[in-house]
């Protein structure tokens, strides 16, 4: 009977330590799993992910916390576009209608090749148009005058020219013209010019469209 009770009394501090052994092993199995599903949490939280749970963390989600990337923009930016003004400007001062001499019309911005020989012209601004009348005659051809008329658009910043010819004249010079300051605007688009040429011709020049009325002296 002592025999057969010694083995016994051996296996109960061996089963003890069976289960010391077991109850470590739940321990450490249940904390295993704690930090497995921390780590998936932590996971699906990591910035960058588009539709991701990660705009509820602590500085995790996009745009939150620092080196973070931008918030995912829904549309693009729109510019505001206002609409852009012509690309002069108005003139501070005027030109008065006045007739010029040969000095200045011949250093006008007519090329010799447009007008030749150039004998005076006439000239007048209001803020915003000049418009300038040389007068000749067609190079190579003096029998025929010529008057050019100049715009220059200082807010649209254009120029234009037109020629108009007077077969048999000679050489055109410009005799009578509007003077002064006074109706600027009107009288570059409805003034008249009155001109004569070498061989006694004589006419008027209408600015509302550019051509002449010839008549004899």
């Amino acid at each position: 009977m002592t025999t057969r009770a010694r083995p016994a009394s051996r296996l109960a501090p061996l089963a003890a330590l069976v289960l010391a052994g077991l109850a470590v092993f739940v321990v450490t199995a249940c904390g295993s799993g704690s930090t497995t599903t921390t780590t998936t949490t932590t996971n699906a939280s990591k910035p960058g992910h588009p539709g991701g749970t990660g705009g509820q963390g602590k500085g995790l989600g996009p745009g939150s916390g620092p080196g973070a990337p931008p918030a995912t923009r829904t549309a693009h930016p729109r510019h505001n576009r206002r609409s852009q003004g012509p690309p002069g400007a108005t003139l501070h001062s005027t030109y008065p209608g006045r007739i010029i001499g040969h000095g200045l019309a011949v250093s006008g911005p007519v090329q010799p090749a447009e007008l030749w020989p150039v004998t005076n012209g006439w000239r007048i601004s209001d803020h915003r148009i000049l418009t300038a009348v040389y007068a000749g005659a067609v190079p190579g051809h003096r029998s025929t005058g010529r008057l050019v008329v100049f715009r220059q658009n200082f807010v649209r910043v254009t120029q234009t020219s037109d020629r108009v010819d007077v077969p048999g004249s000679g050489p055109l010079r410009v005799t009578s013209a509007p003077q002064g300051k006074v109706n600027q605007t009107a009288v570059q688009r409805h003034g008249t010019l009155h001109f004569a040429g070498a061989n006694g011709t004589t006419g008027t020049l209408h600015l509302r469209n550019d051509s002449v009325t010839v008549g004899s002296s």
